[in-house]
């Protein structure tokens, strides 16, 4: 246990987790509103009103974080608007990127390995992980209001219990768990410039997600017992609350990416460290090519 721990001092120094939060906090300041713009825009194609998003969201982020984004994601996601959406989306896709950048950076030094130095194969990367949060989070709204219409309207065919709308509203907490939890599990495996193995990976994953999930709902006791004068200061201390909050998550998140490379350098010695450019796409196709020559 000594040993471990070491390891784990050693590795969240190298990857200056305090610091690379901070980054990551302003980056993702910066992308929450565009990222609203778009999803404001694409919310009457699939026909969800706007404050199911604020209901999911006041399942996900703390109270006082909450009353302070809720009036302005409302206003942005009821204003569609074809030239906020282009604006909206070139923002979030660049600020967005700068998250998934900084994120790899600080999971990279975790581990120990040096950078892709491809800057296009970067991008790309960060614009692909990009789309896989909006799909996520689309897969969580779509849940959360197509599921439940679906139910209302099967509940009289199908002679379905009237409880049943209650216990798919009753899903919201491990549905967001999970999703959480996958999404996680694939930036800590795919992100690192390294030769890592699924049963390395999954412990972080799982306890940067109970983490993250219950610093959400701890954070309002905080302000409420020790930050409320910031509070008083209305848009300016909302602002500090907010990033304080994106400050702690992102240390909660990168955290996890340094457990996983305590606990395999623990149990396996040396971290190898991968020099191909999106390794793991070529592992798939090599296995792909593998399996129609074996046909």
């Amino acid at each position: 246990m000594k040993r471990f721990f070491k390891i784990f001092m050693r590795r969240f120094g190298n990857a200056e987790v305090s610091n690379s939060a901070v980054i990551l906090a302003w980056y993702s300041l910066l992308s929450i509103f565009p990222a609203v713009i778009v999803i404001g825009n694409l919310l009457p194609i699939f026909g969800i009103n706007a404050r199911t998003v604020l209901d999911y969201l006041q399942t996900a982020v703390p109270a006082d974080v909450y009353r302070t984004l809720a009036p302005a994601i409302l206003s942005f996601l009821q204003r569609g608007s074809g030239s906020l959406l282009s604006i909206g989306a070139v923002v979030a896709l660049w600020s967005t990127s700068q998250v998934v950048a900084a994120f790899q950076r600080t999971v990279n030094q975790a581990y120990g390995v040096g950078e892709n130095q491809n800057a296009i194969a970067n991008r790309l990367f960060s614009f692909m992980w990009m789309i896989l949060v909006i799909v996520i989070m689309a897969i969580i709204i779509l849940f959360f209001t197509l599921g439940q219409v679906v139910v209302k309207q099967l509940t009289p065919l199908l002679h379905l219990s009237h409880n049943i709308t209650s216990v798919v509203s009753s899903l919201k907490w491990p549905v967001t768990l999970s999703l959480l939890f996958v999404l996680l599990l694939l930036l800590y495996y795919f992100l690192p410039n390294a030769r890592l193995k699924w049963r390395y990976v999954w412990v972080g994953a799982l306890l940067s997600t109970v983490a993250w999930l219950s610093l959400s709902q701890l954070f309002s006791l905080y302000v409420d017992y020790f930050a409320k004068s910031v509070t008083t200061y209305k848009t300016v201390g909302s602002v500090i609350v907010i990033m304080m909050w994106l400050d702690f998550s992102g240390i909660v998140i990168l955290t996890g990416s340094v457990l996983n490379a305590s606990i395999q350098e623990f149990f396996s010695g040396k971290i190898i460290e991968s020099r191909q450019s999106l390794h793991w796409i070529t592992k798939i196709w090599r296995k792909n090519n593998k399996r129609s020559d074996d046909e």
